[in-house]
């Protein structure tokens, strides 16, 4: 009896290790988009666009600028030209966004064009900030805001965060959002809106950007595709378009900043 049962197991094992087998999928490849970022702020500087095209998923290489295009900002008044300073990088003259203006991106390359509008918000004022230090890591530490929060609407917020004049929220999944649904027309009262790695006598600067709901939606899109998927059982990962006409990928942003500083001055 024993020997016919290790007869069995010896069987299974056997079918279970002949139906592993590696398979080799060709993947087809898609046509080159375009991929336009830029963005303008309520800040008298060099606004910039950047544009490229896309490549494969397994192209391995870095995205190509797109060189000789003519690119200028509108308000509906006033045209601002942008000069190529590097391949695929745009750039106006020194200039500043008005809150409460609609700014259009326009874009033509080889006779096609493309465009994009985006409306800049007022971003309220930062009255101060503050610091919490994690139990866990004592490295770390969180960034609390104290501001009014307007009432008039719905509004989209954005937090970036400098330690000592360079930016370490660089990327993406780095740069906290939120909407203003559980504290419209409120005082914001030491709300944490940022986590850093810090130390005693650094000098913390934390930016809030007064975004709007498209770019909002565009970033929550981006880390549902990346950073916040849910495993194995999500759906296959897929472009996601922008505010870009011409079925152009990215997004033209336009926003107003608030920053405060301070400096971290216990261990």
């Amino acid at each position: 009896m024993k020997r016919t049962f290790l007869v069995y197991i010896f069987i299974f094992s056997m079918s279970f290790f002949s139906c592993t087998e590696k398979v080799d999928i060709e993947l087809d490849s898609t046509y080159e988009r375009v991929v336009i970022e830029g963005n303008l702020t309520n800040e008298y500087k060099n606004h910039q666009v950047k544009i490229s095209r896309s490549a494969d998923y397994f192209a391995n290489k870095p995205a190509e600028p797109i060189t000789g295009a003519d690119v200028s900002i509108t308000d509906g008044t006033s045209n601002f030209e942008l000069t190529e300073i590097d391949p695929g990088l745009y750039e106006t003259e020194e200039m500043v966004g008005i809150p409460g203006q609609t700014y259009t991106l326009n874009i033509t390359i080889d006779d096609k064009k493309y465009s994009a509008s985006d409306y800049m918000h007022t971003c309220p004022p930062i009255d101060s900030i503050g610091f919490k230090r994690f139990k866990m890591d004592s490295n770390y530490i969180a960034l609390i805001i104290f501001a009014q929060e307007p009432s008039e609407e719905t509004n989209y917020y954005a937090w970036k965060a400098y330690r000592n004049d360079t930016l370490v929220t660089d990327t993406l999944n780095e740069v906290f959002i939120s909407d203003d649904t559980f504290i419209n027309g409120n005082y914001i009262n030491g709300t944490e809106v940022q986590y850093i790695k810090a130390k005693k006598d650094d000098l913390i600067t934390l930016e809030m950007l007064s975004i709007t709901q498209p770019y909002y939606d565009f970033i929550t899109k981006i880390m549902l595709e990346t950073d916040w998927d849910g495993g194995p059982f999500d759906g296959p990962p897929a472009n996601f378009y922008g505010n870009i006409s011409n079925e152009a990928l990215g997004f033209f942003a336009v926003y107003s900043v608030e920053r405060k500083t301070a400096i971290i001055s216990e261990p």
